[in-house]
C-alpha cells in the first residue's frame, strides 16, 4: 500500500477532522451528562397519548399496528388487545399516524395539555393500495411522500417483502426512473435517469458508507437491505442537502441505528429470505429496547450465495458472503437525545472472466487470426467496512431555531482484489471522515420552515497492487440553506449551497498520458455554488403538481484525475486526466402527483443539461504489450443532456383488486462535437467516429400487473420489460428487448401480538432468456433463470 506520510498541510486537515470530531462526541457526552438532564426536565407536568385500533369493519383489534408519533419518532406496535400508549410527552400538539398491512393508513393531529391522558380510538379501513409514509430524505424536516417537493419513491411494508432483494440495487430495480448496472449480481448499482457512480448517493440513515462502489462497476455498495425498515428514493439534482455530486438522485436505506426515542417495550424484525437460482440463503434482525433513559439497538444479518444460474448455464464465480452487524444507543432527553452507533460490514464475492472471448480480426497485411480478450481468470474481492456513528440534537423552545443537530461519522473500509492463483491485483483503503451541523427552524418571518447548516470531510485514499493511481486525500466544506414558503395550496422551496474542495496526491512525481501528452499529477481545487427553486400547487386533497429548476455541480473524483494504469477485475485500462473541470448541471423537473384511496401514483418529466460532463471515453483496445486486448479508457470532458420521463400508477378497481404499472425513458446524447476514436494494433493505428450517445443508458422498460389484496393474504402477477436498446455508446453493442413474467403471493398472521409475513415469488416463471443492456458480463451469460424466493419476516 502507498504510504500515508502527510505533509503539513495534511497534518493541518487531521488536526481540524479531529477537532470536528471531538466537538461531535463532546456534545454527544455534554447532552448526555445528568446536568443537562436535569436542566432539560420540563418544568410542567407531562401528557399521554393512549388509545387502540380497531378493524373499522368488524370492530375487532388491529394487534401490530405500527403507531408513530412523527415529531418525536417515537414509535410503538399495538398490543395483542390493539392498545398503545405514548407516556411522558410534553405538552402540545403531535401527529399521530397509524399503519397496518392491508389496511389504509390513519393520521390525525392531536393537542394534549399538562396533566392529560388524551384517549384514541383509532378504526382502519381495509385498503388494497398502500400509500407512502413520512420521507426523510431531501426534506427539510419528516413529511408526507405526497407533500416533497421532489418526485419521490418509497418502499416500505409489504412492498418491500414483495421487492425485496440481494442488493439495494436489486431491491429497487422495479421503481420507477430506476435501472440497476452491475458486474455480477454482488456489485449491482442503482442508476437513475441515466447517471450513475457518484451522481447518485446511496446513503445510510442519512450518512454515506464509506465504501467505493461509485468509483468502478466491480465495486460492491457495502450495505445489505434485509434488515432495512424502509428505502426513500428521491430522483432529481439533490445537491442543496447532500453535497455536489448528487446530480441524479438519492437512495436513502432507512435503518435508525441510533435510536431517536424511547421505545415503550422491546421491538424489532426477524427475517430469513431464500433464493433457488444461487442457492442463496440469508437471515438477520434487529431489536431495540430501552434501558432507563437509554434506548439501545442491536442487528445482526448473514448472507450466502452460489453462482447465478441462467437459461443458458451457470454465470461463474459470482458467488458471495456476507457479514454484517451494529449496535447502536442513544440517552433520550425531554428536549434532547444524543447518541453513538458502530457498524462491522463484510462481503466476499467473485467476479466472472468478463472479456473472455475470441474474436477475428481483418488488418491489412495480416491472415485471419484470433485474439483472446479480456482476463481469462475470474477475480476475488474481500471488502470490509467499519464505520463509527454519533448524533447529537437538541429541541429548542424560543429563538428562531426549532432543532440543532449535529452528526459525525468515520469509516474505514479496505478492498482487495485477489487473482485467482492468489496474488493481490488491485487494493484501496479508505478512511474517511465528516461532521455537518445543521439548524432547522419553524415559522420565521415570511418562512414556514427551513433549515441552514455546514459539512466538513476528510478523506484520505491508499492504493496499491498493480493499480497505478496514486494514493490521494481530499478535504471539502460546504455551508447551505434550505427555506420553504407557503401553507396554503401553493408552496415553493427554495436554497442554495456552496462547496469547496481540494484533492492532493501524494505522489507528485506521478504522471498520466492524456491526449497523448505526459501530464504530471498535481493538487486541484474546485469551488462553486448550487442553487435550486421548487414549487408544489394542490390542485385538490388528492392531487398535486410541481416544478422545480436547478442548478448542481460535480467535482472530478480522484480516480477520474489521476488514475492510470490496468483495472484487473473491470477488464480495462483506465487513464484519468489532472485537468478536468468540474461539472455544471441545470436541470427542469415537472410531475403530477395522485394520493386517492382508489389511485395512487406519480408522473414526472425531467431534462437535465450537463456541461463538461465526465466519463471514461473508450480509446480502443490497448493491443500492445503486457496490457494486450484490454479496453483503454480516457476519463474527459463532453456537454450532455439528458431528457426524459417516468412514471408509476396503482388503481383499485374493486376494494381488493388492484392494477399497477410503471414506465422509465432516457434519452441521453453528446452536445459537443467528438474527437475520433484511435484503434491501436500492432501495425498502424485507424480512426472511427465516435457516437453521438453516453454508454450504458437504460432503454424504455417497465411493468404492468395485477394484485389480489386483502389484510391476511395477497396474489398476484407482473411482467417485466424492456424496448430494445440501439442508441449505443462506443464498441457497445445493441441490446434486444423483452418481456419476464413474475408471480407472487403472501400471507399475513399475527399470533400474540407479532405480526408473521410470508412472501413467495417466483421470478422469471418461464426461464426466459434475456439480457439487460446496463449488465457488463451481457456477452458471457444472460440475466438469471426460474427464482423462487421465499421471505419469512416477523415483527414484534
Amino acid at each position: 500500500m502507498g504510504q500515508r506520510t502527510h505533509g503539513k498541510s495534511g497534518f493541518m486537515i487531521v488536526r481540524i477532522t479531529g477537532f470536528i470530531t471531538f466537538f461531535v462526541l463532546s456534545a454527544v457526552a455534554g447532552a448526555a451528562s445528568p446536568r443537562n438532564a436535569l436542566a432539560q426536565a420540563p418544568a410542567q407536568a407531562t401528557a399521554e397519548i393512549v388509545g387502540v385500533v380497531r378493524d373499522r369493519a368488524s370492530g375487532a383489534p388491529l394487534p401490530a399496528a405500527r403507531v408513530r408519533l412523527v415529531e418525536t419518532h417515537r414509535e410503538e406496535l399495538a398490543h395483542a388487545d390493539g392498545s398503545f400508549r405514548f407516556s411522558q410527552l410534553t405538552p402540545g400538539t403531535y401527529t399521530v399516524e397509524v399503519e397496518h398491512l392491508g389496511y389504509a393508513r390513519s393520521r390525525q393531529r392531536v393537542e394534549v395539555r399538562p396533566g392529560e391522558s388524551h384517549r384514541l380510538e383509532i378504526a382502519l379501513t381495509a385498503q388494497a393500495i398502500e400509500l407512502s409514509g413520512f420521507v426523510v430524505t431531501g426534506t427539510v424536516g419528516p413529511r408526507a411522500g405526497e407533500d416533497v417537493l421532489s418526485p419521490v419513491s418509497v418502499l416500505r411494508g409489504a412492498e418491500l417483502d414483495r421487492e425485496l432483494g440481494g442488493t439495494v440495487a436489486a431491491t429497487l430495480d422495479r421503481e420507477p426512473g430506476i435501472a440497476v448496472t452491475s458486474v455480477g449480481p454482488a456489485t449491482a448499482r442503482p442508476v437513475i435517469r441515466g447517471l450513475g457512480g457518484d451522481r447518485i448517493l446511496v446513503l445510510e440513515d442519512g450518512v454515506r458508507p464509506g465504501d467505493m462502489s461509485s468509483t468502478s462497476g466491480d465495486h460492491a455498495v457495502a450495505i445489505d437491505p434485509l434488515t432495512a425498515r424502509r428505502f426513500e428514493v428521491v430522483r432529481g439534482p439533490m445537491s442543496l442537502l447532500y453535497g455536489s455530486s448528487a446530480l441524479g438522485g438519492v437512495v436513502n436505506v432507512v435503518r435508525e441505528e441510533i435510536p431517536a426515542s424511547l421505545p415503550g417495550h422491546p421491538h424489532g424484525t426477524l427475517t430469513v429470505h431464500g433464493s433457488s437460482v444461487n442457492e442463496g440463503l440469508s437471515g438477520g434482525g434487529f431489536v431495540t429496547t430501552a434501558l432507563g433513559p437509554f434506548a439501545v439497538r442491536a442487528e445482526a444479518s448473514a448472507r450466502t450465495a452460489g453462482d447465478i444460474r441462467t437459461p443458458a448455464g451457470p454465470l461463474q464465480n459470482t458467488g458471495l458472503r456476507t457479514y454484517s452487524g451494529s449496535v447502536g444507543g442513544a440517552w433520550i432527553g425531554a428536549r434532547s437525545h444524543a447518541g453513538l452507533s458502530y457498524r462491522f460490514y463484510r462481503n466476499e464475492y467473485g467476479i466472472p472472466g468478463i472479456g473472455v472471448h475470441e474474436h477475428d480480426h481483418d488488418h491489412e497485411g495480416e491472415d485471419d487470426h484470433a485474439h483472446d480478450h479480456g482476463h481469462v481468470h475470474a477475480v476475488d474481492i474481500e471488502m470490509t467496512r467499519h464505520t463509527l456513528r454519533g448524533e447529537a440534537a437538541i429541541h429548542l423552545e424560543g429563538g428562531p431555531f426549532s432543532e440543532i443537530k449535529l452528526t459525525g461519522a468515520a469509516s474505514d473500509y479496505r478492498h482487495v482484489e485477489l487473482e485467482e492463483d492468489g496474488p493481490t491485483g488491485t487494493e484501496f483503503e479508505q478512511r474517511l471522515y465528516s461532521a455537518e451541523v445543521v439548524a432547522r427552524h419553524g415559522e420565521l418571518g415570511p418562512f414556514t420552515r427551513g433549515a441552514v447548516g455546514v459539512r466538513a470531510q476528510y478523506r484520505d485514499i491508499a492504493t496499491g497492487g498493480s493499480l497505478r493511481t496514486p494514493s490521494t486525500y481530499d478535504y471539502a466544506f460546504a455551508a447551505f440553506f434550505v427555506e420553504e414558503l407557503g401553507t396554503g395550496p401553493l408552496r415553493a422551496q427554495l436554497g442554495a449551497r456552496y462547496d469547496w474542495a481540494r484533492y492532493v496526491p501524494r505522489d507528485t512525481a506521478a504522471f498520466v498520458l492524456a491526449g497523448g501528452e505526459r501530464i504530471p499529477v498535481r493538487p486541484r481545487t474546485f469551488g462553486s455554488f448550487s442553487g435550486s427553486l421548487g414549487l408544489l400547487y394542490l390542485l385538490s386533497d388528492a392531487v398535486r403538481v410541481g416544478v422545480s429548476a436547478s442548478r448542481a455541480y460535480r467535482t472530478p473524483d480522484f480516480n477520474e484525475l489521476y488514475t492510470n494504469g490496468p483495472h484487473l477485475a473491470a477488464n480495462s485500462y483506465d487513464v484519468g486526466d489532472p485537468r478536468l473541470e468540474h461539472e455544471t448541471g441545470f436541470g427542469l423537473d415537472a410531475f403530477l402527483r395522485v394520493n386517492g384511496d382508489r389511485v395512487h401514483g406519480e408522473f414526472a418529466v425531467f431534462r437535465n443539461q450537463l456541461d463538461d460532463y465526465i466519463f471514461p471515453s473508450s480509446r480502443g483496445r490497448a493491443e500492445l504489450g503486457g496490457e494486450s486486448g484490454r479496453p483503454l479508457f480516457q476519463y474527459t470532458n463532453e456537454n450532455a443532456r439528458f431528457v426524459g420521463a417516468e412514471g408509476d400508477i396503482e388503481v383499485a378497481v374493486t376494494p381488493a383488486v388492484v392494477l399497477h404499472g410503471s414506465a422509465s425513458y432516457v434519452r441521453a446524447r453528446f452536445t459537443s462535437p467528438r474527437a475520433p476514436i484511435p484503434v491501436i494494433t500492432e501495425t498502424d493505428t485507424t480512426f472511427v467516429p465516435a457516437s453521438t450517445n453516453p454508454p450504458f443508458i437504460p432503454p424504455l422498460r417497465g411493468r404492468v400487473g395485477v394484485r389480489y389484496e386483502q389484510p391476511a393474504y395477497f396474489v398476484g402477477a407482473d411482467l417485466r420489460w424492456a424496448a430494445r436498446q440501439d442508441r449505443v455508446g462506443d464498441f457497445e453493442e445493441p441490446t434486444d428487448g423483452y418481456a419476464v413474467a413474475d408471480v407472487s403471493a403472501g400471507v399475513r398472521l399475527v399470533r400474540g401480538g407479532r405480526l408473521h409475513t410470508l412472501t413467495v415469488r417466483v421470478e422469471n416463471i418461464a426461464n426466459t432468456e434475456y439480457r439487460d443492456h446496463l449488465s457488463r458480463v451481457k456477452d458471457l451469460m444472460p440475466e438469471p433463470g426460474r427464482n423462487l424466493s421465499v421471505v419469512y419476516r416477523m415483527t414484534f
